[in-house]
């Protein structure tokens, strides 16, 4: 089972340039991408998006590709007659409003179109060297994730254990509710005129309104929703949106025991038990 925390990192020289890539991963229903790439690498994109997605699959993920030495584009050439052109309109502004001109050239050259920077595409050879850096951060990043998985699994099956307890915890406390709610309703009959009483509709009704308190088959669906969520984390691929699924059943299973259970201590089992669920969708959600 895998997390959808993690963060790797892989570090390489190209041409005595080093290069650093790194990612960082979050939890998130969809794959969420942030791809940071200095302007030499813009070309790589679409290729290093293709490849995360294909290594994570989904989750918030930030990935940043990092100079050592960050390349600063020389001008190759100037746009003389743009660059003439706003400081015209500048000078003309300034003398409208009657504003100093200042330092209008550092305005000028930041504006866009005046500096052309020429900035070549990597070569093949540069292309496949940062793919291979990218794949050994990906690498990094599933170990990673792996590992907080196998925590995370461990803390789940805690959690499973738990409600397995309060279920069982239920038994004597049904049947003790059984006999209490049996007496009221005798000691309750037997206030009344024995002639006003017909004895077998009584115990039809007693026996209908117990079965309306049974909460076995309740209990028999969330045992089973219990094992198949035990069966999914030990399943090999991603089952992070199965188990959300599953979550959401053993809730309606647990607050249908609660409805039927007029029992204090039988209530706060429940509660409890409620608690363990939130838990439950909690951990689920960071589950790739």
């Amino acid at each position: 089972m895998w997390s959808m925390t993690g963060f790797g990192k892989s570090n390489g020289v190209f041409e005595g340039k080093k290069r650093s890539i790194e990612i960082r991963s979050l939890n998130g229903k969809g794959l969420d991408l942030t791809l940071k790439l200095p302007a030499l690498y813009r070309a790589l994109e679409p290729e290093f998006r293709a490849v995360i997605a294909a290594g994570l699959e989904r989750g918030k993920i930030d990935v940043g590709l990092h100079l050592e030495d960050q390349e600063t584009a020389n001008p190759e050439n100037i746009d003389w007659n743009l660059a003439q052109g706003y400081l015209k309109e500048f000078k003309l502004l300034a003398s409208a409003n009657n504003l100093p001109l200042h330092d209008w050239l550092t305005a000028v050259t930041q504006l866009p179109g005046v500096v052309k920077t020429n900035v070549s595409e990597p070569s093949e050879v540069e292309r496949a060297f940062m793919l291979s850096l990218l794949e050994e951060a990906l690498s990094a990043t599933q170990t990673f994730r792996y590992s907080e998985g196998a925590n995370l699994k461990k803390d789940l099956e805690q959690v499973l254990e738990a409600l397995q307890s309060l279920l069982q915890d239920l038994e004597p406390l049904e049947q003790e509710r059984y006999a209490n709610t049996r007496q009221r309703l005798t000691n309750a009959v037997n206030e009344l005129s024995a002639d006003s009483v017909d004895a077998g509709r009584l115990e039809q009704e007693v026996l209908f309104y117990l079965d309306k308190l049974d909460i076995s088959e309740e209990k028999i669906r969330l045992r089973s929703h219990i094992n198949y969520f035990q069966e999914t984390l030990n399943e090999g691929n991603s089952s992070g949106k199965k188990l959300g699924f599953i979550v959401q059943e053993m809730g309606r299973e647990i607050n249908t025991i609660g409805s039927k259970s007029n029992h204090a201590i039988m209530q706060r089992k429940v509660v409890e038990m409620k608690n363990h669920l939130e838990k439950l969708k909690e951990q689920v959600q960071n589950v790739l």
